[in-house]
């Protein structure tokens, strides 16, 4: 089937072999001359060979046989070799032009084969790719995009890309950020989010990145962009907040009015357990345990909040001192702490790391139970462990006893939030935790909790309390 095109240049082939013919007709009948205008025969033969490439030589010996043979029907008396030799020259000339045109038209399939693979490769991905020209024009878009935005390609190729899809607010400034890309040869190499209007009047928000692309001077020339939708999770993590900031409303306004009321309460019980004996005594003594585990399970609650609300921004930590300031927290108990002044990488909730597990050794260890507290600075690492003699931790409970709401055997045990948020800690910190035997094999003389937490390179160091200083392995103790 011939197309439009190919008509076109038969038509001009024909033409231009009907005037060569003509002027070698009026050359020799006419003007009576040896020689014809054979230049012009050059044109003819070097289209005909790019065209259609060996076929130009067929167009060559057309003409080279033109030329003999009119020059022996006209003037065969003057007939030489330069008549052979322009003929031999046209053929050499077609296969010359034919060649180079093989080579240039597998150059051009090669160059259109790596494009519609590299289009198909556009196409699959599920991104938006587009190509934007230096003028602002698109080049270049995959199907995707085309889908994305509304447009069929051929709307979109050739069209202001600005102009088309970027929301008139952001229209200037965007613009502006593509000419100085282009001029510096730098895109931003950081993902942004860029909103687009689709072609219903839709807003997106996509998350943009981009890059230069040279041409074959080595100038800037496109700019190749790639933007994935993230509208609908921008709706959601602002739907998100919005929902979070109102359950914080809720929970701050509970906890502080909760906490109040078991202020008022526990109150009222101090001052009742002193003016009762017997069963009277023991029922408010339950009330006061109640009303102090409300006051943990809010504060728990508070922890956890903290947790999650912001990232970690851990700082040197004073880990005497905040091991210290526990054991005054417990003045009644048995706790023996070697003296190891020493800082870790932690934030200000280290303190609840303690307060939980030395707090669960005094509550779950039976009357007089002893709580261990070893400190050991390695070179990456402190390494902490807190033993008690209480009754221990069974095996069976020992891998689940740092998940959420794990509870022990013990009937005093918690509701399990207490260890899962020191493991929560220590796992923020950069550290790890761990429940052994106090006694290897024998879990019923009680637990020790390991854990690890990163050390500081230059641990600052704490002003003496007293004009004497401590020998750094004196023993601290809370009750002796």
């Amino acid at each position: 089937m011939i197309t439009s095109t190919e008509k076109q240049r038969v038509a001009i082939l024909i033409v231009l072999l009907a005037v060569s013919i003509l002027l070698t007709c009026y050359f020799h009948t006419v003007l009576m001359l040896g020689t014809v205008f054979s230049h012009f025969f050059y044109i003819p033969i070097i289209l005909a060979a790019l065209w259609w490439e060996r076929k130009g030589v067929l167009v060559a010996l057309f003409l080279g046989g033109i030329v003999v043979a009119s020059s022996l029907q006209h003037r065969p008396d003057i007939l030489t070799l330069n008549d052979y030799g322009r003929a031999l020259m046209f053929v050499v000339i077609a296969f010359a032009v034919a060649s180079l045109s093989r080579r240039l038209r597998g150059r051009e399939q090669e160059v259109e084969k790596q494009r519609d693979l590299a289009q198909r490769y556009l196409d699959v991905a599920g991104v938006l790719f587009v190509v934007i020209n230096a003028d602002h024009t698109v080049r270049l878009i995959n199907r995707h995009g085309c889908e994305l935005l509304g447009y069929r390609e051929e709307e979109l190729v050739g069209r202001d890309w600005f102009a088309t899809v970027v929301p008139e607010a952001s229209r200037d400034a965007r613009r502006r950020e593509f000419d100085v890309a282009i001029a510096s040869a730098a895109a931003s190499p950081n993902r942004r989010e860029n909103p687009v209007v689709t072609r219903s009047g839709e807003e997106l928000i996509l998350a943009w990145q981009d890059t230069v692309l040279a041409g074959d001077d080595g100038r800037p020339a496109w700019i190749i962009g790639s933007g994935t939708d993230i509208t609908d999770r921008i709706r959601a993590e602002k739907e998100l907040r919005t929902a979070r900031d109102e359950a914080n409303l809720y929970l701050d306004i509970m906890a502080h009015d909760i906490n109040n009321a078991n202020a008022i309460a526990l109150g009222y019980a101090d001052l009742l357990v002193e003016g009762l004996e017997g069963t009277e005594r023991q029922m408010v003594q339950k009330l006061r345990s109640g009303i102090n585990q409300s006051i943990e399970i809010i504060q728990n609650v508070s922890t956890i909040r903290q947790l999650h609300s912001h990232k970690t921004a851990t700082r040197p930590i004073d880990l005497d001192a905040v091991i210290r300031a526990e054991i005054a927290r417990h003045p009644d108990a048995r706790i023996i702490y070697r003296e190891r002044p020493v800082s870790v990488m932690a934030d200000d909730l280290l303190p609840e790391v303690f307060a939980n597990l030395v707090g669960n050794s005094i509550k779950f260890g039976e009357p007089g139970v002893m709580v261990t507290i070893q400190v050991d600075n390695e070179e990456a690492f402190v390494r902490v462990s807190v033993e008690d003699t209480g009754p221990g931790v069974p095996d069976a409970v020992k891998p689940t006893l740092f998940t959420r709401f794990a509870r022990g055997t013990n009937r005093r045990s918690g509701k399990g939030l207490g260890l899962y948020i020191t493991r929560m800690l220590v796992v923020r910190y950069g550290g790890s935790i761990r429940v052994e035997d106090r006694v290897p094999g024998r879990p019923e003389e009680g637990a020790a909790f390991r854990f690890t937490l990163p050390g500081c390179a230059a641990p600052p160091r704490r002003p003496p309390a007293h004009p004497a200083p401590a020998a750094p392995d004196r023993i601290v103790t809370a009750r002796p």
